[in-house]
């Protein structure tokens, strides 16, 4: 299969809800007009409204909606008629998803364009998903005509009833990834402190303000949804994102929530989402004395200078797989897995299953890079070099998950252990923070899927009064993404952090090992 990259859509994030209408009862103001606000409905069965005005786009429903009526007439939505006519490509099975009817709401009858084919219907407008609102219109307080923000393969309303199949698959990848899929959403998702980035309910009430009403508000905790990411009746920002993707802050659009647990602090947990900062190299892992960052040093990755897209340029990667023989289209990847370097299955389609690097997509890194092959070879070759220093903070010689005293394990914490004879170096249940446990939290910092043994294996056992052994645990998340996120930080940290212990504990060296740290980045050119 072959791919062709969609150079205008390099790294816009266009989502599965890029431009529905979510909140019933919008926050913009109502306004009561002396005229006539509303025609009577084309299809008076399932009481759809459509178009006030069709020459000026004029909603029924923007006729007292006015703040909401301006923001949905700069989308996509309020031009899909006319952009399916001059596709080159229209035909009537397209039809249901460039015009208002029962798909994207609660309908299951045909209704609107289906029931009437009548040009007030044109276009993706309000009622495609709120519903019906003649009787809205009629009694404003006695109905709420409440959209689903729900989105999944197979729904019978929401977004995925039309933002599917494979010229724009976003339900389907969008299913596939951690964010449409996964335990964490009915487990934290339903928790306080971490719904705001666990359910779609929590996200868009405390990252992102939203206080509009939908149908699933007070249910049970949905995944991080479509309308999470985009605001549904438009905005500022391209792909209508409720926050910007190129900015190198907290409220970028990923960083709002992939950055959380970014330094140590009193408890067990380890790295948790440090993604962002750690891509920007600031406020994240512990920095030993002594240990000052160097501009000269900044990864590239996280320079918006270099990287406009940033975390969307890796892991929202949109391309065309044609036919090699035929030259004829098989599928569009929207890039809604978010899997950076993603596996590419035998016709070229992204998947989330395991595979080896020649079969995974470095396509994204050609922007910078020189070819595919040449950012491959940068990636495997500093994966093994994160590998190297942290295999020289702890292996685990004797394959049973814990922190032995050296010479049982091997490298600088069992080291520590052993000549300190102290467990409480590394026992982070207790109020004491000591160099040992942040040199811990770098290397799950900076762990691989390689080392995923840093993540959920790093325990110790510790020796209470009473005899008896109490093992303590540091659990932590992947946050390195194998060293991609910021490949000159991780290194320049791995090596002050094994410098420190050698230094504060008088622990000896590493032989061989070069802990120089670079005050330059020209390896980390393309």
């Amino acid at each position: 299969m072959r791919r062709m990259m969609l150079a205008n859509l390099k790294w816009t994030v266009v989502a599965v809800a890029s431009f529905m209408v979510v909140s019933a009862c919008s926050e913009d103001n109502i306004i009561y007009q002396d005229r006539e606000a509303f025609n009577p409905p084309a299809d008076a069965v399932s009481g759809m409204l459509g178009y006030y005005s069709i020459a000026d786009k004029q909603t029924g429903c923007g006729n007292c909606h006015a703040d909401t009526q301006v923001e949905w007439s700069e989308t996509a939505h309020a031009d899909a008629w006319a952009g399916l006519q001059g596709s080159g490509h229209a035909a009537d099975y397209c039809e249901g998803c460039h015009t208002v009817n029962e798909l994207g709401n609660h309908l299951t009858a045909a209704a609107g364009w289906s029931a009437v084919k009548d040009s007030t219907y044109l276009d993706v407008q309000c009622e495609s998903c709120h519903g019906p609102g003649n009787n809205h219109a009629g009694s404003p307080s006695a109905t709420q005509p409440l959209a689903s923000i729900a989105a999944d393969t197979g729904a019978t309303n929401g977004c995925g009833e039309c933002h599917n199949g494979t010229h724009h698959p976003f339900v389907e990848q969008w299913a596939q990834s951690k964010h449409g899929s996964g335990s964490s959403f009915g487990y934290a998702g339903g928790r306080s402190g971490c719904d705001e980035c666990h359910s779609a309910q929590g996200a868009l009430a405390e990252q992102f303000n939203s206080s509009a009403d939908y149908f699933e508000k007070d249910g049970d905790p949905l995944p991080i949804v479509c309308a999470v990411c985009h605001d549904p009746h438009g905005g500022p920002f391209d792909g209508q994102l409720r926050a910007p993707v190129a900015e190198d802050s907290p409220r970028g659009l990923c960083l709002v929530c992939h950055n959380r647990h970014t330094v140590p602090s009193s408890g067990t947990r380890g790295a948790h989402a440090a993604q962002g900062p750690l891509v920007f190299g600031e406020h994240v892992g512990w920095w030993p004395d002594g240990f000052e960052w160097l501009d000269g040093l900044t990864g590239s990755h996280g320079d918006v200078d270099v990287n406009e897209g940033l975390c969307a340029t890796c892991h929202v990667v949109m391309f065309e797989v044609t036919d090699e023989a035929t030259d004829e289209f098989v599928f569009q990847s929207v890039g809604h897995t978010f899997e950076a370097i993603s596996c590419l299955d035998a016709e070229g389609i992204p998947t989330t299953e395991e595979c080896t690097n020649d079969e995974r997509d470095f396509s994204a890194c050609v922007a910078c890079h020189a070819s595919e092959g040449a950012a491959q070879l940068l990636y495997e070759n500093f994966r093994d070099t994160l590998n190297f220093y942290l295999d020289q903070i702890w292996v685990d010689t004797d394959g049973d998950e814990i922190i032995d005293p050296a010479p049982t394990d091997a490298g600088v914490l069992p080291q520590i252990l052993q000549v300190t004879g102290d467990d409480k170096q590394l026992d982070r249940s207790d109020t004491l923070f000591t160099a040992a446990e942040g040199i811990l939290y770098n290397a799950q910092l900076a762990a691989t899927h390689d080392r995923e043994l840093f993540l959920e294996g790093a325990t110790i056992v510790i020796d209470q009064a009473t005899g008896q052994p109490d093992t303590v645990s540091f659990p932590a998340h992947f946050s390195a993404g194998n060293g991609v996120h910021n490949p000159p930080f991780l290194e320049a940290l791995l090596k002050a952090s094994i410098q420190h212990a050698i230094d504060f504990y008088g622990i000896p060296a590493p032989a061989g090992v070069d802990l120089a740290i670079r005050a330059d980045r020209s390896q980390f050119k393309r």
